[in-house]
């Protein structure tokens, strides 16, 4: 090989393992954002990437959720299972508070969830909470359309977006502790 093919081929070979190695650094759909990493959720994936992150959890979720339903005649929908992984992590002894609609009161599902350690609170019957939102660890938000009702999980489209950032975080948990002090 000639010299200067030499020098090209390695030039391509370089940049080229630069680019995979920047492709595959993040998960598919991912966007860097600064030092943060916001990944589009849409329509069936919502269900496994929020039930492994329920799973996966160690200190805290807060959550606001405009309409949380529960099918006993379906055990295994995946609603039912959301609403499994939230209790299971008030009973690891995360700390679990949700934010609900003043119209959900008379739900077993809270009841259900105050059960196994889940701290509900309901919003102020003069404003609808039509919020969907989800704080994990401090560092990880779910934000996005998708209520907890058999629709939204399983036939909707839907779009949320999953942000890996402190500081969002802790912008959405100050707005989630300022709807709890006053409800």
């Amino acid at each position: 090989m000639k010299p200067g093919l030499k020098t090209i081929v390695f030039i391509v070979i370089f940049f080229l393992g630069i680019f995979v190695g920047i492709f595959f650094s993040q998960p598919t759909g991912s966007v860097k954002i600064g030092e943060n990493q916001a990944t589009p959720l849409t329509d069936r994936d919502y269900f496994k990437t929020v039930d492994h992150l329920f799973n996966s959890a160690n200190r805290s979720i807060r959550m606001i959720m405009f309409d949380i339903k529960y099918y006993p005649d379906y055990p295994d929908s995946p609603g039912n299972y959301l609403v499994y992984a939230l209790g299971s992590a008030a009973e690891r002894g995360l700390d679990v508070e949700i934010i609900v609609d003043e119209w959900l009161t008379e739900k077993p599902i809270l009841t259900m969830l105050k059960d196994r350690g889940v701290r509900i609170k309901y919003d102020s019957p003069d404003i609808t909470t039509h919020a969907k939102l989800i704080i994990i660890d401090s560092e990880i938000v779910i934000i996005g359309s998708t209520n907890w009702s058999y629709h939204s999980i399983d036939e909707n489209h839907e779009a949320n977006v999953i942000v890996r950032s402190g500081k969002l975080a802790k912008e959405f948990e100050d707005y989630f502790n300022k709807i709890w002090t006053e409800s």
